[in-house]
């Protein structure tokens, strides 16, 4: 199972996780060294490594435990080793910064997937040719504006970023801080990491510029290159010198936009309407959304009270009632010969009572592990449907079991006809799994005449699907 470890304050792991970023099918700023050094702590981030695949994982007030789409040469083994774990320690399977190509993917192996965007969150993508130049009439403003600083300013400088520049570098943060109002949690929390980002940023292998006037820092802006496009993750200027900003972004973009670079990513306007404006106004390529999903299993699709009519039965829950009567489904040695449970290894050696398994049936039910239906005429019990191993890619698997005197009469067959076609129908289930023991001739045949093909066989059980 994957072992996952806290991405914290060593610089050194965060910067081994460049290589894998750098490979990255989807391309968000939030996937970049930066960006996890700087919001480490606000959003937690924790991950494995599965066969050379970056598996990650993010925490934050919203939600818990949500999966990057994984990096690496084996995708969909590191997806199978996620699915595992999300089964085995029982968590919700969720996914985080999903871009339109890796939403469709997951659309087609989760058909129960739920994909949501907010807005808010979605990154500025920028065609950094545009950025290098602002040619044509859609970028007549930015260039009025750069022209009218280089005429205010004409001393101005634009400097690539020292180690030696830190001092003065915290000088301007702070009277950017005085002259700026910050309203929104995620500004707010970005001024407290600005600092310390920009110090880590030459350990971390970042790009930092700044624009100067009469000796004075004015402006600043601070990035990565993570493939094809350069991340800005930090710009800021003081507003008292107009068109720092324009001229930053064509400053920076002349400086770190080279070869190899197509897109400028200036992240995201956090739901502040003044930034979304600002942001616009330079003319996007994309805006690019970013996808969470939430993976249900169709064991959610089941909406009780279960009632399912055929010619001669009925289908439905096992109620309260029933308890006398389904504990010898239990406890009938020859019933259970096939069924492969025996309750004594949960039990212990004292025979249980009814409460017993009746409470057991809806403690697998609670954990959603499994679903057990009553399969009734004339009002009584006949024998017990169960789905069960309930998967993320919508499949489950079919179990039975029938009293002795019921056996023979087509009542399996027509049980397990209509629970499967209600499967398929109202929950959502893809595919159905079972399995027989090669000596349960009777279940062999009953399997076959409901349409399943065999997948496998071991030397004692055959496989089945449908």
């Amino acid at each position: 199972m994957l072992k996952f470890k806290k991405l914290g304050d060593n610089m050194n792991e965060i910067i081994a996780l460049r290589d894998y970023m750098d490979r990255s099918r989807v391309s968000f700023c939030d996937i970049s060294v930066g960006a996890k050094y700087m919001w480490r702590d606000d959003f937690v981030i924790d991950y494995a490594i599965y066969n050379d695949t970056l598996i990650m994982r993010e925490s934050c007030p919203d939600y818990k435990n949500a999966f990057y789409y994984p990096i690496g040469k084996d995708e969909q083994g590191a997806l199978n080793e996620i699915e595992n774990y999300c089964r085995t320690k029982k968590e919700a399977l969720r996914f985080c910064c999903l871009d339109e190509a890796v939403k469709a993917e997951l659309s087609e192996r989760y058909p129960l997937a739920e994909f949501s965007f907010d807005r808010n969150w979605s990154d500025y993508i920028y065609n950094a040719q545009d950025f290098k130049t602002y040619s044509g009439k859609k970028f007549s403003g930015q260039r009025n504006h750069v022209n009218k600083f280089k005429k205010t300013y004409p001393d101005y400088r634009f400097r690539i970023l020292a180690e030696t520049d830190i001092p003065r570098v915290e000088e301007f943060l702070k009277e950017y801080e005085r002259e700026t109002t910050v309203s929104m949690w995620s500004e707010k929390e970005e001024e407290k990491k600005v600092a310390d980002y920009v110090e880590k940023s030459f350990v971390l292998g970042q790009l930092g510029g700044y624009i100067e006037v009469g000796g004075k820092i004015v402006a600043l802006s601070v990035g990565e290159v993570v493939g094809d496009t350069l991340i800005v993750h930090v710009e800021k200027g003081l507003k008292e010198y107009a068109g720092v900003y324009p001229t930053m972004a064509n400053e920076f973009a002349k400086a770190f936009a080279g070869a190899g670079v197509e897109f400028i990513n200036r992240e995201e306007d956090c739901g502040d309407p003044g930034l979304r404006v600002s942001k616009t106004q330079y003319q996007p390529v994309l805006i690019k959304n970013k996808y969470t999903a939430v993976v249900d299993t169709a064991f959610d699709k089941i909406v009780p009270p279960v009632c399912i009519k055929t010619e001669r039965l009925v289908i439905d829950d096992i109620k309260e009632s029933d308890k006398k009567v389904y504990a010898k489904l239990y406890t009938d040695a020859e019933i259970n010969k096939y069924y492969g449970y025996d309750y004594k290894e949960d039990a212990g050696s004292a025979e249980p009572t009814p409460e017993y398994f009746y409470s057991f049936m809806l403690g697998l039910k609670a954990a959603k592990e499994e679903y057990s239906f009553a399969v009734r005429k004339d009002g009584a019990i006949t024998g017990e449907l169960v789905l069960y191993n309930f998967g993320y890619r919508g499949e489950a698997e079919l179990g039975y079991r029938f009293f002795r005197e019921y056996r023979g009469q087509g009542f399996a067959t027509e049980a397990a006809s209509a629970l499967i076609k209600t499967a398929k129908e109202r929950f959502f289930i893809k595919t159905l799994k079972c399995r027989a023991y090669k000596a349960n001739v009777s279940s062999v045949r009953l399997i076959e005449r409901l349409g399943f093909n065999k997948l496998s066989e071991t030397e004692d059980m055959y496989y089945y699907e449908k």
